[in-house]
């Protein structure tokens, strides 16, 4: 039953739809969606919580996923990142299993998915996390890319510099979230943006606190955003 589950949530995840039928994920977005590429992490299927509905010969599985989503929208990439909870509905019918849908789920009172630790070294964390800040300051233009911190210049500016003056790894700390199968990085980076504006050459600095979550995956950890926490 849990292996059916896991064939339609691969079906869900090759969709190109922002909101693909029978499936737990969506796009919220008020401009047009576009190149939609969908992921799940923190293993869907572990930990899932299963009732069998004898009268009706229905499974259902309640389960906890991370859902991320890389489109284009007002000719910009953008990401989104969304823990999500997911009910699974599973007949029995003519001696096979059928998913008539997995949709998003959340109700008071819904048990507790608790999901192993598997206990990556912070060695592996945190040298995909450097390579993910790195990207985003070599990606920045006006703004940093999807998935980066959002913070950016005045609207206008020109010449823009990035640049990190710190380690942004120096008093990281990472707890696993046994609910979602991730680890939240929480630490402080240190940001210099040059840029020329109305005329005049300014420079930013920024220090705020981030969280980062990443999802250990079979081929490594993978960094799935990292945003500000405070506004400094």
């Amino acid at each position: 039953m849990v292996a059916a589950v896991g064939v339609w949530l691969d079906k869900c995840a090759k969709s190109a739809s922002a909101a693909p039928a029978n499936c737990p994920q969506s796009i919220i977005e008020t401009s047009n969606v576009s190149k939609v590429h969908w992921n799940f992490h923190g293993n869907p299927l572990e930990a899932a919580v299963i009732h069998y509905t004898e009268a009706e010969s229905r499974f259902d599985m309640l389960g906890t996923v991370i859902v991320t989503a890389d489109y284009t929208a007002a000719k910009e990439l953008r990401r989104a990142v969304t823990p999500a909870k997911f009910w699974a509905k599973v007949k029995w019918a003519d001696g096979k299993l059928d998913v008539q849908e997995i949709k998003e789920h959340s109700a008071i009172g819904d048990p507790d998915v608790m999901k192993q630790d598997p206990k990556v070294p912070w060695e592996l964390v945190a040298a995909k996390l450097s390579d993910a800040f790195t990207r985003c300051v070599r990606g920045a233009k006006s703004a940093m890319p999807a998935g980066c911190p959002e913070w950016s210049p005045p609207s206008g500016a020109e010449k823009i510099n990035w640049s990190f003056t710190g380690d942004p790894l120096l008093t990281a700390r990472a707890t696993f979230d046994p609910k979602f199968a991730i680890y939240r990085v929480k630490g402080t980076y240190e940001l210099a943006v040059r840029y020329s504006w109305l005329g005049t050459t300014k420079t930013d600095t920024r220090d705020p606190t981030y969280e980062a979550w990443i999802a250990p995956t079979m081929a490594g950890p993978v960094v799935l955003q990292i945003k500000d926490t405070t506004t400094a």
